[in-house]
């Protein structure tokens, strides 16, 4: 195992999060989000359930000066690392740690919001996104994307059955439980439930990469909240692990750099 390697796999969850799935996952559905709901000069914008501020960072690229800029995320280690990274660049934010079903805002607070790939890890979904509705503007935009079926990720569906071989069915569950809201008719109804309007539902695919297919897999599969139970494997297990993960990519894996799809729901709606 290379230095690098260790390095990443010794760091906080929140840390191997960042360096190595963000720019790979996060990043890029960041800018679909922003694509489809791009923020204007004044906007008072949520991010919502966080984690590192991959979306914040995002809106701080655009060509705007948003009036209000707010990370929410129930990990005080997420939003060490998301106001350590936007610091660094330059970036006015506020951090808040809290549920989501539990916002720390008035009503009539933000303008836009923007939430990716948390959704279906709330307990109580539509109660969250009433709480979300609460605290926007009347007419104020949002943006969610949530992963689809394992069937249509490769990435995770692969992830998923190394983990379950190598570290146990706990670990697999895991990452099936970031495809356990992929029916958009369920997602449609959350939304208009908690009072959304003009909600749309689309499927997209994003075409995601890595350079080093190994070194993506000691990161994320390090950095995912199955890390703890990697952390009980020996070096060769964990790498029969990796290995096993690699092969199940298929032709996502070319012998170096791994390519695949990344398919989500994207959900835009207004308040």
């Amino acid at each position: 195992m290379s230095t690098h390697e260790s390095n990443r796999q010794n760091g906080t969850f929140a840390e191997r999060y960042d360096s190595v799935m963000v720019p790979v996952i996060f990043q890029p559905w960041a800018r679909e989000m922003l694509r489809r709901q791009p923020p204007s000069a004044g906007d008072r914008i949520l991010d919502l359930a966080c984690g590192t501020g991959a979306v914040t960072r995002e809106v701080a690229r655009q060509d705007v000066v948003p009036a209000k800029l707010a990370g929410v995320d129930m990990s005080a280690g997420m939003l060490a690392v998301a106001a350590a990274k936007a610091g660094e660049a330059g970036i006015m934010a506020e951090w808040f740690e809290a549920d989501a079903g539990n916002l720390p805002f008035a009503g009539d607070t933000f303008d836009l919001a923007y939430c990716q790939q948390a959704l279906q890890f709330f307990p109580d979904r539509v109660g969250a996104l009433r709480e979300l509705h609460r605290v926007l503007a009347e007419g104020a935009r949002v943006a969610f994307c949530v992963s689809r079926d394992l069937s249509e990720n490769p990435l995770l569906r692969a992830q998923s059955a190394a983990l379950e071989k190598h570290a146990g069915p706990e670990a697999g569950a895991a990452v099936r439980a970031i495809c356990q809201l992929s029916d958009p008719q369920e997602i449609r109804a959350n939304f208009d439930a908690a009072g959304f309007r003009e909600v749309s539902v689309e499927t997209v695919s994003l075409q995601l990469h890595h350079p080093d297919g190994y070194a993506y897999a000691a990161g994320a599969m390090g950095g995912m909240h199955t890390g703890d139970k990697l952390s009980l494997l020996s070096d060769e297990e964990r790498r029969a692990c990796f290995t096993d993960f690699l092969a199940e990519l298929g032709d996502c894996y070319d012998g170096k750099a791994i390519r695949f799809p990344h398919v989500s729901n994207v959900v835009t709606a207004q308040a």
